[in-house]
């Protein structure tokens, strides 16, 4: 149910691309041919039609390089959903790659030969010369997290905050009573973002000990709504976890 991968690296002269894929737990009723060997899979590719320019402004500065991460939800025909910046050293740079997503052509992620929608992050370095050398996807992520100084916008932790954030609308999962019965019970974990407005981003499946669970409670927090996080009194992106128990006796 939730397939993680690396796709390739790619290079130029001006950007580095490295994609970490994720797929989104699937609604039951999408899920594909169970006859196909599990092994086929292909990962989410992505035609950069166009490439993200460099601020010049920040070249002006004395720039020279940045990074920005964004997670992507595109749908099973291949279409871009939903974009969400998700950490960046210099807001030009979650700017430039924002403005050529939607400019991007996308052949979704097939699983047992079906498309299917999926989520994926995008670590984007930007270097204003030169090529860009082999980097692979760990030592890519280690670039961020060992320079905390260039790193001035990522989402807030529940500790972070002002206050939890208060649920406006949050229904419990509908847990059928046909798959109750079927012996279908455990927890899922479902990982999601509440961006400045309250709203649920980007919902994805970190653990579950059944795949329908997975379904069942990724499709209930997308519906849900918040009070707009904040920290010291300002609305903030907040990177939130949930535990769901479908019990014996749920109804």
């Amino acid at each position: 149910m939730l397939y993680r991968e690396t796709l390739p690296v790619m290079k130029t002269l001006q950007f580095l691309v490295l994609v970490l894929a994720v797929a989104v737990p699937l609604r039951a009723a999408d899920l594909p041919d169970t006859s196909y060997p599990t092994s086929d899979r292909q990962s989410l590719r992505i035609n950069m039609t166009v490439k993200p320019a460099f601020p010049q402004h920040l070249i002006a500065n004395g720039v020279n390089r940045g990074e920005t991460r964004v997670l992507i939800s595109v749908s099973h025909q291949g279409v871009l959903v939903d974009s969400l910046v998700v950490a960046y050293t210099d807001k030009a740079f979650a700017d430039a790659v924002l403005d050529v997503l939607e400019r991007w052509r996308y052949e979704p992620m097939l699983v047992r030969g079906q498309a299917v929608p999926c989520q994926v992050e995008l670590l984007i370095s930007f270097e204003a010369t030169g090529v860009v050398v082999s980097l692979d996807v760990n030592k890519a992520i280690s670039r961020l997290t060992n320079r905390p100084e260039e790193i001035v916008f990522s989402p807030c932790g529940l500790r972070e905050l002002d206050q939890i954030p208060r649920p406006v609308q949050a229904d419990s999962p509908i847990f059928p009573k046909w798959l109750r019965d079927s012996g279908i019970h455990g927890n899922v974990t479902v990982e999601f973002y509440i961006d400045e407005k309250g709203a649920v981003r980007m919902p994805a499946v970190l653990a579950a000990d059944h795949e329908e669970l997975g379904f069942l409670a990724v499709d209930a927090v997308r519906g849900w709504r918040f009070d707009a996080p904040t920290r010291n009194g300002r609305p903030v992106l907040a990177k939130v976890r949930q535990l769901f128990h479908f019990g014996p006796s749920e109804s």
